[in-house]
């Protein structure tokens, strides 16, 4: 083995945080579902069931996506983990913009508590 290539066990743990960050799509895209469901097809009412799946995956996406973003932004000589990193910061903040939301209308939700009785 020549000294210049790395251990084939320090290879691999690149290709399992990228693999896990695709895992982890699915968790970002239930993070951006709609805070009120009626609101978002053109309603006017209120959720009673609220925003708390939203808060659930947006939290869990930002913190999944927050450390791929620290994780790969320390190796920024690298264009590869740059653009991940990128990638990462980007999913990062449309969850965050959608939790805040979510926050809103928890707000509105909970200045009307008789109406989901």
């Amino acid at each position: 083995m020549n000294e210049t290539e790395p251990h084939p066990r320090r290879r691999i743990w690149p290709f399992l945080g990228y693999a896990l960050l695709i895992i982890a799509l699915p968790v970002a895209l239930m993070g951006l579902m709609p805070a009120n469901e009626y609101k978002a097809w053109g309603g006017d009412g209120i959720d009673c069931d609220g925003p708390g799946l939203v808060f659930f995956f947006a939290g869990l996406g930002i913190a999944l996506y927050g450390v791929g973003a620290l994780v790969n932004g320390r190796h920024f000589r690298k264009p590869l983990r740059v653009a991940v990193a990128c990638a990462c910061l980007s999913v990062c903040l449309a969850l965050g913009v959608n939790l805040v939301a979510a926050i809103k209308e928890q707000r509105l939700n909970d200045a009307v508590p008789e109406m989901c009785g």
